[in-house]
């Protein structure tokens, strides 16, 4: 069930949901045996409140969390490097990078400058704002000076001793805000159990959130060649509050000589910056169905095309449907770049459509008046590569949910 509650599904009914899952876990911490079952009953709610087809949705604000900051330096490296000094500078340039190439996303720091936000409170900044992302960005440390690499953590149970000492770390925070037994009651974050009633919090959201974990740690494994000591779980308290796909970022080890100093220097934070954004940026576009591929494709020119290669002209539903018809498409990608819609363009697939929506130009296989043979279509779209390719469906030309249009046939 929980596959089912990807953002294309929540962000259509999301404050409806939001508000009753905010209640209802506020009541989760005090009765483990109760936690599955309340939880479950969310879940079924938020099916039938969002039972309905997917939709283009946009990553319209991003909240950019600099880890720990004033009062509280966080880890401290070999030479006296401090972690909240690192995160923030890599956090700033994060969000600038986003702020140049997408003027249209929100970008909100939970700090800017070098003061103390409670854990807590970088959540609710994230919930206000109605964030549809949030990073929070950290450095490692432990006593010992040998371990080094880059790992990215999610919120849920902890499966190693290592992943449960980041958790502990990290949430020791709490323990500087000066009401923090009124704000996290009886949550003691050196106490293994406490962490348990963590696990379910982001739950909904832990498809999404894993993803973009991914899309990071590929990037400074591959890109950067930094040690890759994979995406984890584990109770980290600052995503606990956060309504929306979440990760925290560990760049690295302060604790390790040579990495304080990668960490330390420009070099090492610019290109840093570059593989969280080029993470962003590729989650931004597989989210919003903006197939990056098409961005780079490389227009064949008159003398080019194959002799015999149909190409398909912008259409309107009067041109090729019934009035008042019920029909389905699948959707293989949408871009910013107007494309001809002959096969060698999309991979061999034929009868290719396009219709421009906004800034964008969609891309479409249609029309069809069953939905086992649209079905069939979007498996031939996979099979071709196209792997985020989903089934729309319209009648008299206008969108409607893939269920009403089932239910009207």
């Amino acid at each position: 069930m929980e596959k089912l509650l990807t953002p294309r599904l929540l962000l259509p009914c999301k404050m409806q949901c939001l508000t009753i899952f905010e209640r209802m876990t506020r009541l989760l911490d005090r009765n483990y045996t109760a936690k599955k079952r309340i939880f479950s009953l969310f879940l079924a709610l938020a099916v039938a409140l969002l039972g309905q087809s997917q939709t283009d949705i946009e990553l319209k604000t991003v909240v950019i969390d600099a880890g720990h900051g004033g009062k509280d330096p966080g880890a401290i490296g070999y030479s006296g490097v401090k972690e909240k000094d690192v995160a923030l500078d890599v956090s700033l340039k994060v969000g600038n990078m986003i702020k140049e190439k997408y003027p249209n996303v929100k970008v909100i720091y939970t700090r800017s400058t070098d003061v103390f936000i409670g854990l807590g409170d970088r959540g609710k900044i994230a919930n206000k704002a109605g964030a549809d992302l949030f990073i929070s960005i950290h450095c490692n440390a432990v006593k010992d000076k040998s371990p080094k690499g880059t790992e990215t953590f999610v919120l849920g149970l902890h499966k190693s001793d290592a992943a449960l000492e980041v958790a502990k770390r990290e949430n020791a925070s709490m323990l500087m805000e000066e009401d923090y037994k009124t704000k996290y009651e009886d949550f003691d974050p050196n106490d293994p159990d406490a962490y348990i009633g963590l696990s379910l919090r982001q739950n909904v959201y832990l498809e999404q959130s894993l993803k973009l974990a991914k899309y990071v740690q590929d990037e400074f494994t591959y890109k950067l060649k930094r040690e890759n000591r994979g995406v984890k779980q584990a109770g980290l308290m600052v995503l606990w509050t956060t309504t929306m796909p979440s990760v925290l970022v560990e760049l690295g080890f302060l604790s390790n000589p040579e990495e304080e100093k990668y960490l330390d220097s420009k070099e090492g934070q610019q290109k840093l910056s570059q593989s969280i954004f080029n993470a962003f940026e590729k989650y931004k576009s597989e989210l919003e169905g903006v197939n990056m591929s098409l961005e780079k494709t490389d227009r064949t020119t008159e003398t080019e095309k194959p002799k015999n290669e149909s190409v398909s002209k912008e259409t309107t539903v009067a041109d090729t449907v019934a009035k008042n018809a019920v029909y389905f498409r699948v959707q293989i990608a949408t871009s910013s770049t107007e494309l001809e819609t002959k096969p060698s363009n999309f991979k061999g697939l034929e009868n290719v459509l396009i219709e421009k929506d906004g800034k964008y130009y969609k891309y479409y296989i249609g029309n069809f008046y069953t939905f086992a043979e649209t079905e069939e279509k979007k498996k031939l779209a996979v099979e071709k590569g196209y792997t985020t390719a989903f089934i729309v469906a319209y009648k008299n030309g206008e969108r409607i949910p893939v269920s009403e249009a089932l239910r009207s046939q």
